[in-house]
């Protein structure tokens, strides 16, 4: 009995000192990274740093990873207040929830019976429920490309992961994880503009703001495909390097 107690403290303040680092790391990056204007959108801005948020996931998992960005976000929220805008707070979820997305895609294990990946489908099947209910989002169903294409992704990442060469399956997966990451911020920050300077502002009339986010198409594919490709170099290498040890939180084989 004493040993398990022993085991669980340490766990807990390895989790402690991983979620203070990491957090700290995130704010440090935020305060580094300017933020990109999303034209068209007043006060909004894309952060260069949620590229960071599929390796957040790799590395702690799919609890240790969403907290450490939320914390880190709020930290440097707090200390650069002039930096952030009201909308910044609406969308203070995206980037973590970036993290959850790619972890469970990552991810071999199962929860409550089921395969991680699945759970990372249901998070886009939501997003994509969401979006299409609102007049905004039936009138750009082409914008849902890059998501539709992630969820094909998660779905052949998690297919494969039971055949095929390991390398190959890990290739994959990994690619899948960065790329549902990516594109769930990027979901999860589209819907918010929606949510906000459409129907609670009412800044926009549907036809005025599907066309901005139709003129936006080409450049959200160079923009996320550019995060993609950083993500997935930083996190096959960190797999390589780590995948025989006990430091990477998702199991990817």
């Amino acid at each position: 009995m004493n040993s398990e107690i022993q085991r669980a403290a340490r766990k807990l303040s390895l989790d402690v000192a991983l979620l203070a680092s990491f957090s700290s790391l995130y704010m440090v990056v935020l305060k580094m990274l300017p933020g990109i204007p999303a034209i068209g959108f007043p006060g909004v801005k894309i952060e260069i740093a949620v590229a960071l948020s599929p390796i957040y996931g790799l590395i702690l998992g799919h609890v240790l990873g969403p907290a450490s960005l939320l914390i880190g976000t709020l930290m440097a929220m707090t200390l650069l207040p002039g930096k952030y805008t009201l909308f910044n707070y609406v969308t203070i979820f995206a980037a973590p929830l970036g993290a959850l997305t790619s972890s469970l895609t990552f991810d071999q294990g199962r929860m409550l019976g089921l395969p991680k990946w699945v759970y990372a489908v249901g998070i886009y099947g939501a997003m994509l429920a969401i979006w299409y209910a609102t007049d905004v989002g039936r009138l750009t169903a082409i914008f849902t490309m890059y998501y539709v294409a992630a969820v094909v992704l998660v779905i052949a990442g998690g297919i494969a992961g039971s055949s095929g060469g390991r390398i190959g399956r890990s290739t994959l997966k990994i690619l899948a994880g960065c790329a549902s990451g990516i594109f769930a911020d990027h979901f999860y920050g589209s819907l918010a503009a929606i949510i906000v300077f459409r129907h609670m502002l009412g800044s926009f009339d549907p036809e005025a703001m599907a066309a901005w986010y139709l003129a936006a198409i080409p450049v959200v594919g160079i923009e996320r495909g550019l995060m993609i490709v950083f993500s997935f170099a930083v996190a096959f290498n960190l797999y390589l390097l780590l995948r025989k040890s006990r430091y990477l939180r998702a199991r990817v084989e």
